[in-house]
């Protein structure tokens, strides 16, 4: 079987154009921030510090529901608590505090 000169040269319709990778446009910078996450173990009862990114403060806490978040935890932006955790005496529900 022989292949089309141009086929094998990259002129398939089936593969992306060159020129959609060569552009002289710089990728677009994406906000991300700093979060640090200090909460109790809610297994081990020690303390823990938990640095990460994220676009916002809704994604932050949306990540931070995988944590074992203890009887207390904040969320800290540039060193300023932006929540705390709090929950109902009988721990029945949890939830989040903006300072």
């Amino acid at each position: 079987m022989t292949i089309p000169l141009d086929a094998a040269a990259g002129g398939c319709e089936c593969l992306p154009s060159r020129r959609r990778f060569e552009r002289d446009d710089p990728p677009a910078e994406r906000s991300v921030n700093a979060f640090v996450l200090r909460y109790e173990d809610r297994w081990f009862g020690i303390e823990k510090q938990v640095a990460f990114e994220a676009p916002d403060l809704a994604t932050a806490l949306a990540m931070v529901e995988h944590e074992p978040i203890g009887r207390w935890a904040e969320l800290s932006l540039d060193g300023r608590t932006l929540c705390r955790c709090g929950g109902e005496p009988d721990g029945a529900a949890r939830y989040w505090v903006v300072d």
